[in-house]
Parts: C-alpha cells; sequence; structure tokens
C-alpha cells in the first residue's frame, strides 16, 4: 500500500503540470502546443517549460521511492517483531522458550513483590520421553511434547507463563490465588492428563512428574533459586514413580 507521502507527492506533481496546462490553454487556447513547443533562445523561458514538463514524472519517480522506501522500514519492522517472538517462543510446542520465560518471569515477580501476591513455580518433567522416541520414533516423541503442551495451556489460565524450557522441561508460573493452590493445580493437572490418556487410540500414556516452589514476597528468592527448588522437588518426586513401559 502506499504511503500518504508518496501519493501526495505524486499528485502535486500532476497538478503542478496541470494546472500550467490550464494556464497555456486559457492565454493561448488552440496556440497552446505552439507555444509550449516554439524554439526559444531565451533561457530562463527554455529552463522553465522543461522543468514544467518533467515535474510530473519527477515527482512521480520521487513519490515511487518514497513508498518503496516506507514498504522497506514496514518489513524491517515485521522482520525484527517475527525475529523477537521467535526468540522467545520455542517453535515445537509455541509456548515461552527459556529466554521468553526467564524474561517474562522476572517481570512478573517484580510486579508479584510490588503488590504483595504470592507466585507458585511448577517444575513438570515428562516421563520417559527416551522409550517414546527409541520405540516409536522421534516424530511420535515431538507429538508427546506438543500434546503435554495442549494439557498445559488447558490446566493453566491465560495469564500464567508457560514455558518449555529444555527438551522435556515445562515450567509454569503461576499467581497464587484460592483455586490456584498446589494440591488444586497437582489435581486439575492429574485429571487433563486422565482424561488424554483414556481417549482411544494412545499407544502410549503421558505422565509427568511435578514439583513446587512457592515465591513469597515477604521473603523473595531470585528466579534461578525458585527453579532449582521446584527441580528438586520433581526429581524427588520421579525417582518414586515406576518406570512406564
Amino acid at each position: 500500500m502506499k504511503s500518504k507521502l508518496a501519493i501526495f507527492t505524486i499528485i502535486s506533481g500532476w497538478l503542478l503540470f496541470g494546472a500550467w496546462l490550464a494556464y497555456d490553454y486559457f492565454e493561448y487556447k488552440e496556440r497552446m502546443f505552439i507555444h509550449i513547443f516554439k524554439p526559444t533562445v531565451d533561457y530562463e523561458s527554455t529552463s522553465f517549460h522543461i522543468l514544467i514538463i518533467l515535474a510530473p514524472f519527477v515527482y512521480t519517480i520521487i513519490g515511487y521511492l518514497v513508498n518503496e522506501r516506507v514498504k522497506l522500514l514496514d518489513r524491517i519492522k515485521e522482520s525484527e517483531e517475527k525475529f523477537r517472538a521467535l526468540s522467545l517462543i520455542d517453535e515445537l510446542t509455541g509456548l515461552h522458550n527459556r529466554r521468553g520465560f526467564f524474561f517474562l518471569a522476572e517481570q512478573q515477580l517484580k510486579i508479584s513483590t510490588r503488590t504483595k501476591k504470592g507466585m507458585l513455580l511448577l517444575f513438570a518433567d515428562l516421563d520417559d520421553v527416551k522409550s517414546i522416541n527409541d520405540n516409536l520414533g522421534h516424530n511420535e516423541g515431538d507429538k508427546a511434547l506438543i500434546d503435554t503442551a495442549k494439557i498445559l495451556k488447558k490446566t493453566f489460565r491465560k495469564a500464567d507463563i508457560i514455558a518449555r524450557i529444555g527438551g522435556d522441561e515445562f515450567v509454569i508460573l503461576a499467581l497464587e490465588t484460592g483455586d490456584t493452590g498446589t494440591e488444586l493445580l497437582s489435581k486439575r493437572l492429574h485429571e487433563n492428563l486422565k482424561s488424554y490418556n483414556a481417549e482411544e487410540g494412545r499407544r502410549y500414556k503421558l505422565s509427568l512428574s511435578m514439583g513446587f516452589a512457592r515465591y513469597d514476597h515477604e521473603y523473595p528468592l531470585p528466579l534461578e533459586e525458585l527453579l532449582i527448588k521446584a527441580d528438586t522437588n520433581m526429581y524427588e518426586q520421579k525417582q518414586k514413580k515406576p518406570v512406564l513401559n
């Protein structure tokens, strides 16, 4: 789409040319073209004729160049926005990636401290991904990760920060409210997993090992320490679970 400046520039050139033609017509009537193209030794008059004839074409070229510059800047801006989005989003699952999680979570923890509201950090690990990859292929392993992401998005709110930060590792940062305690979240997530696994045609069952860490605005911990704490709790739970076949 042409920019307003480009359109204005092109129209201005042709209006200037048209105004000159109109003046010559009313001044010389049928002798207009003879007047325009007659030879003259008057340098100023000749220069004026040349400039006025070239004006619409020069203005059109300038308008075209202005429009191309605007389109180029728009493409650069669009590319920058896409690059930024891609740098924060996990390509496979559509969740935030590690970079995106840390960027958003750090901001959210600052807000939590100001508003004096607690946060819950969930570290979840998809069990037996290696077995799925080895027995059914990596495409099926990717599908398991994609389905896990869908289950997490179904379980948590849009305002919660959900991310895939590693191969089979997911983290969620959720605002702690009356309906987001660790027991309630665990129950909701297990129910959604159970519903998924109960569907016909499933070649394997999805299972998540989970660990929680609470962010207390009165005794704030750095995000890295929260992750370590939640990861440690998750690993302890994972050790107690039987290996799935």
